[in-house]
């Protein structure tokens, strides 16, 4: 019986530790591509609840009624796949257990607090959160001001962008290097509330997330300077004491020491000369409006005209920037060169332009169910854990109003194996218990099956997609053989993804014609780059249908009109080919470029 509750123990701070690997190791890992650190956030999250469900002697909790929702919105994502029509059968698929990963970690927080306690598992999880967030704040400092060549394996290097030079630490994008930094402040306050952090320490360590994330230059640091206010007034509502006075106070401290970041680190680094040049967060969302700024207004009616077209199943999952560049896109949002809209930037719009009514209306039910039991049961017993998860959760919300964190597996992650702690469920019936072990344990199985061929799929499409590209330098049986394991990827689950680099690497001639126009189509319904729709255009032309080739062509034109020397190349590639049926594209690319374009 002892060596049974031994074993069971180690299991379950097992668990819980590889818990507190996801809120820290993905977030680590010095690579330009957000795939490797989602891949190990996803291992680490199965790992962590086959480690808590082999706890034999624990009694399993219930599935939360989150989790409930979101399994309703995965069987309807298999339902498109089976009965819909998408261009990709990948994409609802992956997106059914990108779902269930959510609903596993919604589980597996539950399971945690259950097992733990939601105090202890939150202090685990904080504490290893806020040492991810202290080491990127620290790794964007010295990414933005210099990186020696001694940490080039363990910082990434910052690319500088025209347009914003943010900050990133090893997080890839700014935003969400922003995002998580805010994270770590939540467990900064929580863990000096509850643990008695030394006030020094925590001035220190507030010091540091605030001046990185105003490096970062994201608008959204703002948002979060706001809610940390909120956050000040909901920590009043704590039994009256000490404790609750000096949380509250800390976090409208904090609030005001993030705004102020966003005020003077812009303008040392500007007085001094300190690394590249970087507008902070209040400047750009001063030019919101002027020619650089992102025309969010615009780019939600679109979403909304997606929407109205398929009210009630959607798009298609993955299917958004097709359906953006087919419905025209409205002015500002060509300004940008080359981007392809593959989001809203907003989480409501997004499920309601890719899975319509029904889909948004199951996986917002998940959402709002949380809120809506999180939020009545701090306000009945208001606890520092609770207050903290509360925090976490809605900088995740906040951001997906403007943004799409949770489309990242790491922090959709993170997001549900915290929202999890406070959606504590009782010990069900033998019944219900087995049906949430079979649940729980086909989940992991599907995902970890699925992580293997993602993983080798991964390498091999890395590894072969610079011999794809007409820039090839390799022999022509090299060339052969990658061009080969190129189409038996395109058979994989990233089918989308592979068809999309042939196609780009494809000779402009007669070969395949009728298999290059089909996989065209596919390909640009999933990502419609200037550079994939003119080669369409260029074997529509080929194959006869030159009213269609004009059509596609004028709106390339019309959405990439900063892509016109690329697009007049690309034309004059296939000229050799079919001098009759590609001459009059080149004039009519040339005429809509003006005088620019050659």
């Amino acid at each position: 019986m002892q060596a049974d509750m031994s074993r069971n123990a180690r299991s379950d701070s097992v668990s819980l530790l590889l818990a507190g690997g996801l809120s820290i190791l993905p977030f680590l890992l010095p690579y330009p591509q957000l795939f490797q650190a989602e891949w190990l956030a996803a291992a680490l999250g199965v790992t962590a609840a086959l480690a808590a469900l082999s706890a034999r002697g624990t009694k399993l909790v219930a599935l939360p009624g989150p989790a409930l929702w979101l399994g309703a919105f995965a069987l309807f994502l298999l339902a498109l796949a089976l009965l819909g029509k998408p261009v990709y059968l990948q994409l609802p698929l992956l997106g059914a257990l990108y779902v269930l990963y959510a609903a596993l970690l919604l589980w597996l927080g539950s399971q945690l607090a259950a097992t733990a306690g939601m105090g202890r598992a939150a202090g685990v999880l904080a504490a290893c959160l806020l040492a991810g967030a202290l080491a990127n704040a620290a790794a964007g400092a010295i990414q933005f001001y210099g990186r020696p060549a001694l940490l080039e394996d363990i910082v990434a290097e910052l690319h500088h962008d025209p347009l914003h030079n943010g900050a990133y630490g090893n997080i890839a994008q700014p935003n969400l290097y922003a995002n998580y930094l805010a994270l770590g402040a939540t467990a900064l306050l929580f863990l000096w509330q509850r643990a008695g952090l030394r006030t020094a320490y925590a001035l220190a360590a507030a010091l540091l997330l605030a001046w990185a994330c105003a490096l970062s230059g994201s608008r959204g640091a703002l948002l979060y300077a706001l809610w940390f206010a909120l956050l000040g007034w909901l920590a009043g509502r704590m039994q009256a004491g000490v404790e609750s006075r000096q949380l509250k106070f800390a976090a409208y401290g904090l609030a005001v020491m993030m705004l102020a970041a966003q005020l003077l680190v812009p303008w040392l680094n500007q007085s001094f000369d300190l690394g590249p040049p970087n507008h902070g967060a209040l400047h750009r969302l001063v030019e919101m409006s002027g020619e650089h700024g992102e025309p969010r207004w615009q780019l939600w009616s679109l979403a909304w005209r997606i929407f109205a077209a398929a009210p009630m199943a959607g798009a298609g999952v993955g299917e958004f920037a097709g359906a953006a560049f087919e419905s025209g896109l409205p002015p500002d949002l060509r300004q940008f060169d080359n981007v392809v809209w593959t989001t809203p930037h907003n989480l409501p719009l997004q499920l309601l332009a890719e899975t319509g009514a029904v889909g948004a209306a199951l996986a917002l039910g998940s959402l709002c169910t949380w809120w809506w039991r999180a939020g009545r049961r701090y306000f009945a017993k208001p606890q520092p854990a609770l207050w903290w998860i509360i925090a976490a959760v809605g900088i995740e919300s906040i951001h997906s109003m403007f943004e799409f964190p949770l489309w990242s597996t790491h922090f959709l992650g993170l997001t549900a194996l915290l929202a999890g702690l406070a959606a504590t469920q009782r010990s069900g019936s033998r019944a219900a218990a087995r049906f949430t072990r079979t649940a729980v344990a086909g989940t992991c199985i599907a995902l970890a099956l699925t992580m293997v061929i993602l993983l080798r799929d991964y390498v091999r499409l890395n590894a072969t997609r610079s011999i794809e590209t007409p820039l090839t330098v390799a022999g022509a049986a090299a060339a052969a053989r990658d061009a080969a394991l190129m189409r038996a990827l395109a058979q994989g689950p990233l089918a989308p993804a592979a068809e999309y680099w042939i196609l780009l690497g494809a000779p402009l001639d007669r070969r395949d014609i009728s298999e290059q126009l089909k996989m065209s189509e596919r390909a640009a319904r999933y990502f419609p780059s200037n550079a994939l729709i003119v080669r369409r255009v260029v074997f529509l032309a080929f194959a006869g249908q030159s009213a269609e080739a004009r059509r596609l062509l004028a709106q390339a034109m019309h959405t990439s009109p900063q892509r016109c020397q690329e697009t007049v190349g690309i034309l004059a590639q296939a000229l050799a080919a079919d001098p009759a049926a590609i001459t009059p594209l080149l004039v009519l690319a040339k005429d809509a470029g003006g005088p620019g374009c050659t």
